[in-house]
């Protein structure tokens, strides 16, 4: 699934439909005739109050399902065929998408307590060890923010994501995980590090597929003094970091 999300510092809010259920089967319609003039093709389309992504979708059984905010319901011709482009690959649109999100960010709710997002954990200060890569890596330097992510309980798992890159709002989050004294720094590095060269690289599409971890991706990558040592530590130690039930949401 493809998807679009952007984070925005809004009043908490509690989570309300804006639009009533009677309505919807009648905007749907609506809506979908006016986004086949630009897109084309069969399109399912729902609308959502999500506060986090507000664009998703994904082609099944030769029909695209499309999840959009509320706030794409008024949108008008110019931001369809933004969204058009966007879902058949293209970034030409993307800029018009930003600004539209942005411009209506007041229709965007938070789920009422939500923590606020830092880049100091208990343990290791995000901030510091991106300036230091910085230094040490970026002659250019990479002004890109980066956080700790939220926790919450979840199930046993047997994988972990440790770090994660929004192209869409540039900006890097953390799992808490590593933020423990039996985590080695350099490994917390080496994470950082990989989501900096995302920032840094960028991401190559062909056709609706983003590509990220190109050949210079993974050159530069094996770059840093302590790769090797921190892919072995995360290897050895994975039980470590899914110690508990309690895991990281990267959103």
């Amino acid at each position: 699934m493809n998807q679009l999300a952007f984070n925005y510092s809004t009043p908490p809010a509690v989570r309300r439909r804006l639009i009533p259920l009677k309505g919807l089967d009648a905007i749907r319609r609506i809506w979908s005739r006016r986004f086949m003039a630009h897109f084309g093709r069969p399109v399912a389309v729902r609308f959502t109050d999500n506060t986090s992504t507000m664009i998703s979708f994904k082609k099944k059984a030769g029909k695209f399902e499309l999840r959009l905010h509320n706030m794409f319901i008024e949108a008008n011709d110019k931001v369809l065929r933004a969204l058009a482009e966007y879902i058949s690959g293209s970034a030409r649109g993307n800029q018009c998408l930003d600004r539209y999100i942005k411009l209506n960010a007041d229709k965007v709710g938070r789920r009422r307590g939500a923590a606020r997002l830092s880049s100091k954990g208990k343990r290791y200060d995000l901030d510091a060890i991106r300036d230091a890569l910085n230094r040490a890596y970026f002659s250019t330097g990479v002004e890109v923010p980066i956080v700790w992510g939220r926790a919450f309980e979840k199930g046993r798992r047997r994988s972990i994501r440790l770090g994660s890159y929004s192209f869409e709002d540039k900006m890097i989050r953390i799992h808490p995980a590593l933020d423990d004294e039996r985590v080695p720094a350099h490994v917390v590095v080496a994470v950082v590090y990989h989501e900096m060269l995302h920032h840094a690289l960028g991401e190559t599409m062909k056709g609706t597929r983003r590509i990220v971890h190109t050949r210079e991706f993974k050159e530069r990558e094996r770059g840093y003094v302590h790769f090797l040592k921190a892919e072995k530590w995360q290897d050895n130690n994975l039980n470590l970091l899914l110690r508990k039930k309690r895991k990281a949401a990267l959103i």
